[in-house]
Order: C-alpha cells, then sequence, then structure tokens
C-alpha cells in the first residue's frame, strides 16, 4: 500500500491552489487534504489533523507568510516549501532561515514543486534554480542559529514578551529564557530590545 503524504496548500489565489490540487493529484505519494486561502487558520489547521507538508505562499492578504511560518514551523516542528511569485530573496532567505525546507517561484516548471516536496520528505532542503540563483546574490549571514532561535528572534523583533512567545510557539517560559540568552550571546548584545534591532539590521530587509 502507498504511503500518501498529506498536503495542506496556503495561497489565496483560486488558481494556484487549483493548479496545485490537479499537480499532485497525478502522484500517488500525494493527497492534498485543504486549500486555505487565509494564513490566520494554518496552524488551528494542522492542530485539528495530520499534515506532512505545508506549501506555503509568502504574500497572503491577512497575515505576513514569514509569521505564519514561524508559529507553524515554531510550535509543530513543521515540514513548509515556500512557493512564491515575489522576487523578494531577502524574505525568501529569511524563511528559510526560520525553518523553511525548500524554496519554489510560482513562475518554475510545476514539478520543481515536486521535487522540493521530494527532497523536504528526504530531510533536505530544495531551491528551485531560480531561487538558487536570487539567493546567492545575498551576503551571508554571520551568525548561524536554529531555525526555533530564528522564531523566537522574529517574536522579539515585533516586541512580544517572553510569554507571548511561548503561547505562539507551545513551549515552555524557561525554554524560551534559555533561547534568549542564547540569542544575547551570539549577536552579542544585553537585553531584547537590542536584539530586536539587531535583527532588523542583520536578516530582514
Amino acid at each position: 500500500m502507498i504511503t500518501k503524504h498529506r498536503i495542506l496548500i496556503v495561497d489565496d489565489h483560486p488558481i494556484t491552489q487549483s493548479g496545485l490540487r490537479l499537480l499532485f493529484s497525478k502522484f500517488d505519494r500525494y493527497e492534498v487534504v485543504e486549500a486555505l486561502d487565509r494564513g490566520a487558520t494554518a496552524s488551528a489547521f494542522i492542530k485539528s489533523q495530520p499534515v506532512d507538508i505545508v506549501i506555503l505562499d509568502l504574500n497572503m492578504p491577512d497575515v505576513r507568510g514569514v509569521n505564519i511560518l514561524a508559529e507553524i514551523v515554531g510550535s509543530h516542528d513543521m515540514t513548509v516549501i515556500i512557493l512564491t511569485g515575489e522576487s523578494q530573496f531577502r524574505e525568501i532567505d529569511y524563511a528559510l532561515k526560520l525553518g523553511a525546507r525548500g524554496a519554489v517561484s510560482k513562475a518554475d516548471p510545476p514539478d520543481e514543486i515536486i521535487a522540493a516536496c521530494d527532497a523536504a520528505l528526504a530531510g533536505e532542503v530544495y531551491l528551485s534554480p531560480e531561487i538558487g540563483r536570487g539567493l546567492s546574490r545575498l551576503a551571508e549571514s554571520p551568525v548561524a542559529l536554529s531555525s526555533r532561535q530564528m522564531a523566537i528572534l522574529h517574536y522579539l523583533a515585533q516586541g512580544e514578551s517572553n510569554k507571548e512567545i511561548s503561547y505562539r510557539l507551545s513551549i515552555a517560559q524557561p525554554t524560551v529564557s534559555f533561547h534568549i540568552a542564547e540569542l544575547r550571546r551570539k549577536l552579542d548584545v544585553s537585553n531584547n530590545r537590542k536584539i530586536g534591532a539587531r535583527v532588523t539590521a542583520r536578516f530582514v530587509f
């Protein structure tokens, strides 16, 4: 019996949703369980039923795509593939640092999406050639952080408290405090406000 990997699409364009449903229907190993046109509902859906891969558009109408990514990767350790029509490579780079397992442009051939999903399930990070070329022109950050640390950093930059971050990522407050201490050490800053300023300078476009 073939194991079907359950796909959740988070994209507000009906044509993209329809195209992805048709694409995945051609492969017995994949099954689209839902297509959401609002990012705010993604985390609740993932909590309600099993999902193996999320296909996420960074340009959602209600919530910034990287906010959705930070929450579902940080709290659910979810496999996420970025599918974007934008050429905002700094935001794509930021998404990969947050823990996305691949990035594909909507201008790429459809088989790039399947290749990204296959690679992610094999534990690899996949970049389509177009995305790879765009990212190669960006300077590398000198600081290496885990996806959990990046998620915490993301929320600190938005001014959220340790308690709020703990709730968003479904982790204990002492764990948040431990990671923040590590962030201060790695970024060489003395307080959370300076961490927020540093993330804007180093990681965000």
